[in-house]
């Protein structure tokens, strides 16, 4: 179900809800009202009933057909013309009432504002229906704001990661084509081979490229193929220790996420040392959160300073996926670069 099928649904039941909330005071107040307990008033009270049942129906058809519509097709409007619609609406509910009441002959109760005349009790009705149908419209337009403000925020989030997906692709495509150029001058072999295994990582960024999260099964395929691409480059010089948990393979993750720690492990770490080193990669299901550590060998005195636009894209789109839930930490100790990204466990099953 679409969001504006949902919000048309709850829009509907609150409206059907809150006509059998006002019937059931009209109807039961009909019967509890001591001013209309006389003989003559008791014979006509099913007939008070049918005319309170028609008349609060016809009010509330006319917050849907006058009040919601105009409501809908003029989201910013002009306060007079906002209080003209009230008034017409609450004009034609006190003439739709009175109607109904010279219709079936009702008798009039003795309540204080029958003995001040018609045009006074008309007044009177008309400034009780002017309230009401305001009221409605308040809470229906504070409803609607706080959907719509909602509605924005999620597209704005969606802007963002889209914004942000945009820059880790540029990233990522000019480091893989700076190997490639490297590679080319040593072994034009290799070279043409690392070219087919980043077509296939590549096919796999257009396939993803507007998704913001995938499973981490997916994302540990798509390192493969870059970790295939850095096995032809560094050879021996790299070693992988896999320690994947069956159970975190369906947990989601920001899309491209694991593959962005893993390469920056590898461009930083492991491909500045002259005896490479080990790329360690765990991950856990822990406290209903999904843990994954990603470890390698590293020496900063080695290492050029770079922008770490990797790490950075990667924090915020942690932050506007899964909020302060997610967390993404750096530490060095021991010549050991470590990076722990823990995230809310949110399985998707066809992941």
């Amino acid at each position: 179900m679409t969001e504006q099928k949902k919000s048309n649904a709850a829009y509907y039941l609150c409206q059907c809800l809150g006509l059998f909330v006002v019937l059931s005071f009209a109807t039961f107040g009909v019967y509890l009202d001591p001013q209309l307990q006389t003989p003559e008033l008791q014979d006509s009270a099913s007939n008070f009933v049918i005319k309170n049942i028609l008349s609060y129906s016809f009010a509330i058809l006319l917050t849907h057909y006058l009040l919601r519509n105009y409501q809908l097709k003029n989201q910013v409007a002009e306060l007079s013309i906002f209080l003209k619609i009230i008034l017409q609406c609450a004009l034609m509910s006190t003439a739709g009432d009175k109607l109904l009441e010279w219709s079936f002959n009702l008798p009039q109760p003795d309540l204080f504002i029958y003995h001040y005349g018609i045009i006074v009790e008309l007044i009177f009705y008309v400034f009780i229906n002017s309230i009401f149908f305001l009221t409605w419209s308040l809470i229906y337009l504070t409803i609607t704001s706080i959907r719509d403000r909602r509605k924005l925020a999620e597209q704005l989030k969606e802007q963002q990661l889209a914004s942000l997906m945009n820059q880790i692709n540029p990233h990522f495509l000019f480091n893989s084509l700076n190997t490639i150029r490297g590679m080319i001058y040593e072994d034009e072999d290799k070279a043409a081979e690392l070219i087919t295994q980043l077509s296939t990582l590549f096919r796999y960024n257009l396939s993803t490229d507007t998704k913001a999260y995938t499973s981490l099964g997916k994302e540990l395929d798509v390192c493969q193929h870059y970790l295939a691409i850095e096995d032809i480059r560094l050879g021996d010089r790299l070693r992988i220790n896999l320690n994947i948990s069956p159970e975190s393979k369906q947990a989601k993750i920001p899309t491209m996420g694991l593959l962005t720690i893993v390469e920056n492990a590898i461009k930083h770490g492991i491909a500045h040392l002259k005896d490479g080193g080990t790329l360690t990669l765990n991950s856990k299901i822990e406290n209903n959160r999904v843990i994954i550590d990603v470890m390698n060998p590293y020496q900063c005195d080695l290492v050029k300073s770079g922008t770490k636009v990797g790490l950075k894209n990667l924090t915020q789109r942690i932050e506007l996926i899964f909020g302060k839930q997610g967390k993404l930490s750096q530490e060095i100790s021991h010549d050991t670069f470590h990076v722990n990204m823990s995230l809310p466990y949110e399985p998707i099953k066809n992941g």
